[in-house]
């Protein structure tokens, strides 16, 4: 066994250990991440996504919100895991646990990052209608359905964005638009 196959069954066995300490946690899960981007030119295997996403929820469990948000964003700027996925989760944790300012910027990152993503329109969409923010849902829900739309809707996104858009349109008393109407059609 190589000195680094040893460091990384270390860490793992002292992650075990920690249990639900997640201060100790927390330590070991930078350790090896901090150990994977030493090694990032190597042959060895990490997962750096699954152990990011895992010390960006210990993070939040331990009230460090702006340390999962910059774990987050780290990984996913350094190409790993579904990056849309993994900003978009964080995002949706941190607006059901009262940090929607902290969210803003995920939603903003993975709408930049993945402007083609139908779903980061429909989550970012969900969740701010579910925080009664109805005018930034629609907005969010109204460029999901036109990138639907406009894209033929590969992933079978036009039947959950008009119901909805059009809940977002009625809480607002906006009737529905040209918009609404096409994706009827389609949905």
């Amino acid at each position: 066994m190589s000195a680094l196959d040893a460091r990384i069954n270390d860490l793992m066995d002292r992650l075990a250990g920690a249990r639900e300490d997640q201060v100790l946690r927390a330590g070991v899960l930078e350790e090896y991440l901090a150990l994977a981007r030493a090694h990032q030119d190597t042959d060895e295997w990490f997962d750096v996504a699954a152990y990011g996403e895992e010390l960006a929820d210990v993070y939040l469990a331990l009230g460090q919100v702006d340390d999962a948000v910059r774990t987050v964003r780290d990984v996913t700027a350094e190409g790993y895991g579904e990056g849309a996925v993994m900003l978009c989760e964080l995002a949706e944790k941190l607006m059901r646990t009262g940090h929607e300012a902290q969210a803003r910027p995920l939603w903003a990152q993975a709408h930049n990052d993945y402007p083609s993503d139908v779903w980061v329109y429909v989550q970012a969409g969900i969740e701010y209608a579910d925080l009664g923010d109805h005018t930034t849902a629609l907005g969010w829900l109204t460029g999901g359905l036109e990138l639907a739309l406009r894209t033929g809707d590969p992933e079978s996104a036009i039947e959950q964005l008009y119901p909805l858009r059009a809940t977002a349109l009625a809480a607002l008393g906006q009737e529905p638009d040209r918009l609404q109407h096409q994706a009827a059609k389609q949905a």
